[in-house]
């Protein structure tokens, strides 16, 4: 499935509809050895994610993107709340910004709303949607398998 996308000033809003219960969903974001599997753009290689995964705990994400070279991240954990939302205040080195990622239960589905709030200019809202689209697409691939084996 596509995304659905709204940029409106600093603001970037991805929806996204999983055909997977929201609580796999949501156990896709919840621990290193999982995102590292999937949260990065088309292209990235070698993600390494450190990551404490409470309110207050902090997330280190390292990255080799193809042609674009070495991207770091890191984030602080603001609000857990297990299976419907957390959010985390990002910074990609230039700026930094609140994510807040929602888990929506839609009987076997789950709509996946994710915001980004604090963007210096359009430029960067693109590149982050760019990333954040393939990204989802990612995780799509692994939690539709995962369903379909169980």
């Amino acid at each position: 499935m596509k995304s659905e996308i709204e940029i409106e000033d600093n603001l970037l809003r991805l929806t996204r509809v999983f055909n997977a219960p929201r609580t796999l969903v949501f156990a896709w974001w919840t621990t290193a050895e999982k995102l590292q599997q999937w949260f990065g753009p088309k292209g990235a290689t070698k993600c390494e994610i450190e990551m404490d995964f409470r309110v207050g705990g902090s997330f280190k994400q390292k990255m080799q993107i193809a042609g674009v070279g070495e991207f770091s991240s890191s984030a602080v954990y603001e609000e857990i709340v297990e299976p419907e939302r957390i959010v985390y205040q990002a910074n990609f080195g230039a700026t930094s910004m609140r994510v807040t990622v929602e888990f929506f239960e839609e009987g076997n589905q789950t709509r996946l709303v994710l915001t980004h709030e604090g963007a210096i200019d359009r430029t960067f809202i693109k590149n982050v949607e760019q990333g954040t689209t393939s990204t989802l697409d990612r995780l799509d691939e692994l939690v539709s398998s995962e369903t379909l084996r169980h």
